[in-house]
């Protein structure tokens, strides 16, 4: 805790503080009145906690406003804040006293006296014989030999001997240097002038030899007197710590005042506008931080006011940045500083992507700075050397550090102004960008070779290598564990090149969509950042920039500039013929641009190209397409050089993506947008699932394939490859045993996945590295459609399947063996019946432990979202490991005047429930009429959220039944969302009738729909949204029961009561939805809308403590709920915003 020393003003100021004290609150608890007394004994130069001062400054401004008309109370001036520190001092407490020895230590020294006593009495008694001098030693040595007059020895017998043999050494080196120097020199002139005579060449020798004995001496004599200036400067300077009397409270004095005051006095200034300064005058504000805190709010409420109009930490955004977004950069740069995980949550059109970037970036560029200068204060250097040959060092240091990095600014300038000029001709000329790599497409394939097909011959010995390059997924960290302490796998050693400094520290940011990313890029764009290192030529009236280095990565669907390959359209069929165009054994057949040795100039062309300016992931494109190189794979070279890296949620949270791109987040700063869905994300990316078709079919191709390979195959291979065809068979045994199953689904245990004869004897892990090795999947299905092909051919059937491609059946067989090796805590098996086949699948219960390696290995990890709220969903099931989280949750830019929120709870029937049980066609009816009543009300659009598609169709069939349609279509015009129907055409045509219809529009949607994420309602397009119902999952299924079962074994193992768990869940996924709607329709600053929540439901507080603040401020909780009260405040409330 910082303590100040008191001033005169703040010891009149405290002496009226408990004054006014005692008057307003004669009554005081013990802790008040403790502290109360503590103050008041204080004196002036006595130290006191900042803390103290700030509430004695507050509650002296707030006395004195209130008596502001009694002419004799004081001005409020004077208690202020900055006039009470004015002249403080950093308190420095003295040193403590010394012990009071102990009375052993009393004794010890006492007979210690003694013994001295003693021995001093014996050398007097009995003197020692003197000691031998050197004459009397060498009687012969001459008097002179020590004498003070002509050397340097010492001049008595007692005095310290101050030349030491290291002088000596280099005085008697320095002799022989200059001896040496001479004798060459004469030596030298006398070979020369050999034609000379011998007087000329005499003259000439000597005449040489003595200017180089001169210049040698005044060498000498000169470094003599620079060793001496050195030490004369070399004058430590006394540190003194004071808070300044010149505070800056005006922003526009917040640049030059109290730094260059500071800097011109030669002191060392606290800078009060740094987090860590913050932090350590407020703890308690700090350790606020934890889940479902917010920190910029209780800085707010401990802040004096005059303290928070200091000028803020500049993260250069590049507009002036509001409040809430001066709050969101400094906690988000603190969490990134202190190495934690944050959640922050920022509705849209608060400038939330512009927050994230300024803040990270610039904690990038000053971690890189910080770590410059560290760079520089290791050089080791002798204490004793000069100042000039320490600065020397550093200037060394210095220059070698800048070096590879100015090279390859210099190459991206080269390379914009490169890109400016051939813009500039296009423009000009109309002419298109020239490539630098020709290539022949030719996409005709010949009949292919029976022999591809063969399995290569693999060696027993390489199974137990399972983690070479090139693996199958790698399995989560329990599993990995588990199969290590088992002996199935060795334990992955430390890759010691991770830590490399050369890897520049980056910002990974991730996203759902590329769509998003695009929206983010174009922030990016914005911003102008300063250097990473110090300029070479610093000057103050130059504001210096660096330029961001960028990449972004995508999938190869995003990515690919092969046409052959990018109209295929599927995501897997673009995946499986890439491979495949790598992977053929003619390179006439491979793709022709595939980045290979020959072309590692044109992939740094690539790299430079894509670090020239910010770019998004059509420019990407772009540049490989100009380059006529495959920009895919030519990024993943540009990674270790970026700063900040864009990609999508599967590249960064699936761990086989990362290993593919060679990623490695350790010490990088990971943000994760839009994060309100990540938990399903990951649950997503590691469920998996097979169908019994697909098992059939496995096992046909494999039949086919051994059926022509079975006699030449080798080795393991023709072991394996049964091995496969008997796991599939134990599948396909539990599958078809489901047929007298009762019901359509249920759970199991993976054991009976495993039944079949003999398959207990395989190891399954070996055999899913065997599978991806030998590249199994693809040789079959390769030599399948080869036979295929052939058939087709024989009967004259010319059509191409080709563009059909699509994931090879033994991948999928191979996933799915990769879930069972899970520990079965992690997931649970289903299998569902859905017409005539039967699917197993299996579903992640456990996010957590695939999503910890990434929470290990970063610097700090930040989850943003507009809708983030309730939070402790995160906190329970993403991070059960982690002691504490940094939470923030901000309001939004619009006044509280600009919302209207309202709960319909009832009618004129009585209370309104739209629940699954509930739902009927006498409810639906009511709902259309309350929406009837609002309808004409709303000036705009009116968008309507429905908890599923199936209540919506439910919905339009009972109103088409009921010819209700019509009337609402004479209000306005109504759109209906659809599962067939593509949402962009549904948003085009309803933003169309709002635009030209006066009356406005209705759309009909769902929460959790297409429409419900993403679409921008903003303005005129939703100026009301009503929510009907809540979306509940359906709990009656055997996903979710198997989810509320697994939550509810963990909340009992944390003491927590049954039942509680498992509903609060349910709650935070429904809330979590109905927050993402209703977030769609304030967009910026100067937006407005009304919200109407149409269910008895919300009117519970649970409910309505789930919405977020900004909502709830907009929601008082004595507002009406019945439908008349909600049309009458809604008709003020649009005629208002009507006239505005």
């Amino acid at each position: 805790m910082v303590k100040l020393t008191i001033t005169p003003a703040a010891r009149a100021a405290i002496h009226e503080y408990c004054t006014g004290q005692n008057v307003e609150e004669p009554v005081l608890d013990d802790d008040q009145e403790a502290r109360l007394h503590r103050i008041s004994k204080l004196e002036a130069g006595s130290p006191i906690e900042h803390h103290d001062l700030i509430e004695v400054s507050r509650f002296l401004t707030r006395q004195t406003k209130y008596h502001n008309d009694d002419a004799k109370t004081p001005s409020a001036r004077q208690w202020r804040l900055d006039v009470l520190l004015k002249g403080a001092l950093v308190y420095q407490p003295p040193p403590p006293p010394k012990p009071e020895p102990t009375p052993q230590y009393k004794a010890l020294m006492q007979r210690l006296r003694e013994q001295e006593e003693q021995r001093q009495y014996e050398r007097m008694v009995n003197p020692a014989s003197p000691a031998e001098t050197f004459n009397q030693r060498f009687p012969n040595a001459g008097a002179r030999t020590f004498n003070p007059a002509i050397s340097h020895g010492q001049t008595g017998a007692d005095e310290v001997d101050e030349v030491t043999y290291a002088d000596v050494n280099r005085q008697m080196i320095l002799i022989i240097n200059i001896l040496v120097s001479i004798i060459t020199c004469s030596v030298f002139i006398w070979i020369a002038a050999r034609r000379w005579s011998v007087p000329q060449r005499l003259g000439l020798s000597m005449s040489g030899s003595g200017l180089v004995a001169a210049a040698e001496v005044a060498i000498y004599f000169g470094y003599i007197k620079r060793l001496d200036d050195a030490k004369q400067k070399e004058v430590k300077a006394v540190e003194r710590k004071e808070i300044l009397e010149t505070w800056v409270i005006d922003k526009a004095q917040a640049s030059g005042t109290a730094d260059n005051a500071a800097r011109d006095a030669g002191q060392n200034f606290i800078d009060l506008r740094s987090p860590s300064f913050i932090g350590s005058i407020f703890p308690s504000v700090r350790s606020t931080c934890g889940v479902g805190s917010d920190w910029a709010t209780g800085v707010r409420q401990s802040l004096h006011p005059q303290f928070t109009n200091m000028a803020p930490k500049d993260f250069h955004h590049p507009f002036q940045p509001y409040g809430i977004q001066q709050q969101f950069m400094e906690v988000m740069y603190d969490c990134i500083e202190r190495g934690k995980v944050g959640i922050f949550e920022s509705p849209t059109g608060t400038g939330k992507s512009l927050s994230l970037i300024c803040s990270s970036l610039t904690w990038l560029r000053e971690h890189r700075r910080k770590l410059f200068d560290e760079a520089l204060a290791a050089v080791e250097f002798d204490d004793d050397d000069p100042a000039w040959m320490a600065e020397h060092a550093m200037d060394s240091k210095r220059r070698e550090m800048r070096h590879m990095r100015e090279d390859f600014e210099a190459r991206l300038s080269a390379v914009r102004e490169k890109e400016r000029k051939l813009k500039e001709r296009n423009d000009a000329l109309g002419e298109p960008l020239r490539k630098k790599r020709k290539v022949a497409v030719d996409n005709e394939t010949s009949e292919a070779d029976e022999k591809q097909f063969l399995l290569d011959d693999y060696e027993s010995d390489a199974d137990k290598q399972l983690h070479s390059n090139g693996g199958p997924p790698e399995y989560s960290t329990e599993t990995t564990k588990l199969m290590e302490k088992m002996g199935m796998i060795q334990p992955k050693k430390q890759d010691d090149s991770s830590l490399d400094l050369s890897n520049e520290l980056k910002v990974f940011f991730c996203s759902r969509t590329h769509s998003q990313l695009s929206q983010f890029v174009g922030e990016l764009q914005r911003v102008s950042l300063p250097p990473g290192m110090p300029p070479e030529l610093a000057t103050n009236d130059e504001e210096q920039s660096e330029p961001l280095k960028q990449l972004s990565l995508g999938s190869r669907k995003n990515l690919c500039i092969n046409r052959s390959v990018s109209k295929l359209g599927s995501q897997t069929a673009i995946n499986e013929r890439c491979i495949e165009l790598q992977q053929t054994s003619s390179a006439e057949h491979k793709c022709p641009y595939l980045p290979s040795k020959d072309h590692e100039e044109l992939v740094l062309d690539f790299r430079d190209f894509a670090f020239a300016k910010v770019r998004d992931i059509e420019d990407l494109a772009e540049v490989g397409a100009r380059l006529g190189i495959c920009p895919y794979y030519a990024s993943r070279t540009a990674i270790d050089a970026a700063e900040m890296v864009t990609l999508p949620y599967p590249l960064l949270l699936q761990k086989t993506a990362r290993e593919a791109l060679g990623i490695s987040l350790r010490g990088h700063v990971v943000i994760i947008d839009e994060a309100h869905n990540l938990m399903n994300a990951i649950e997503g990316i590691y469920s998996t699932q097979i169908s019994e078709s697909q098992l059939k079919r496995a096992r046909e191709s494999l039949i086919v394939y051994l059926q022509k390979f079975r006699n030449r195959l080798k080795g393991s291979n023709r072991v394996y490859v049964t091995q496969v065809v008997r796991v599939i068979d134990s599948l396909l045994l539990f599958v078809t045993g489901l047929d007298g199953a009762n019901g359509n689904g249920g759970s199991m245990e993976a054991e009976r996945l495993l039944s079949g004869k003999g398959v207990d004897q395989i190891n399954l892990a070996k055999l899913v590295r065997y599978i991806s090795d030998s590249k199994l999947s693809r040789k079959v299905e390769g030599y399948v459609s080869h036979v295929t092909q052939q058939q087709k051919a024989s009967t004259r059937n010319t059509r191409d399947d080709k563009s059909e491609a699509d994931v090879p059946t033994l991948s999928h067989v191979q996933n799915f063996l990769m879930t069972l090796m899970n520990p079965s805590k992690e997931g649970r098996f289903f299998w569902s019946r859905e017409g005539d086949t039967c699917i197993v699948r299996y579903m992640l219960l456990d996010p957590s432990e695939h999503f910890r390696e990434i929470v290990h290995d970063a610097q700090a990890v930040i989850l943003a979202g507009g809708t983030m709220s309730p939070m402790d969903d995160y906190r329970q099931q993403l991070f059960p490991y982690l002691p504490s989280l940094v939470t923030f949750s901000c309001g939004h830019l619009i006044p509280p005047s600009n919302l209207l929120v309202r709960t319909v709870a009832a009618d004129q029937v009585g209370p309104l429930d739209f629940s699954f049980k509930s739902r009927n066609s006498t409810t639906i009816m009511r709902i259309g009429h309350a929406l009837l009543g609002l309808a004409p009300l709303v000036q705009g659009g009116l968008v309507v959220f429905f908890p599923s598609y199936s209540s919506l169709e439910q919905v339009a069939s009972c109103w088409r039944n009921e010819s209700f349609i019509a009337k609402l279509e004479r209000t306005k015009q109504v759109f209906w969302d659809s599962r067939t129907e593509p949402a962009e055409a549904t948003f085009k045509a309803y933003s169309q009738a709002v635009a030209t219809n006066s009356k406005g529009a209705i759309l009909l949607s769902v929460i959790g729909g297409k429409l419900s994420e993403g679409i921008n309602f903003s303005d005129d397009l939703g100026r009301c949204v009503v929510i009907v119902g809540l979306p509940f999952p359906n709990l009656e299924t055997p996903e979710w029961k198997a989810k509320m079962q697994y939550l509810e074994a963990k909340a009992l193992a944390r003491g927590e009561p049954a039942g509680l768990a498992s509903r609060e869940h349910a709650e935070n996924v429904c809330m979590r939805a109905v927050n993402q709607a209703v977030g769609r329709v304030i967009r910026h600053k100067d937006d407005w809308a009304g919200i109407v929540l149409m269910d008895s439901r919300y009117n519970q507080k649970r409910m309505r403590d789930m919405l977020p603040a900004w909502i709830g401020e907009s929601f008082p909780a004595d507002s009406p709920s019945h439908f008349f009260g909600v049309v009458d405040d809604a008709k003020c409330f649009f005629e208002r915003k009507g006239r505005a």
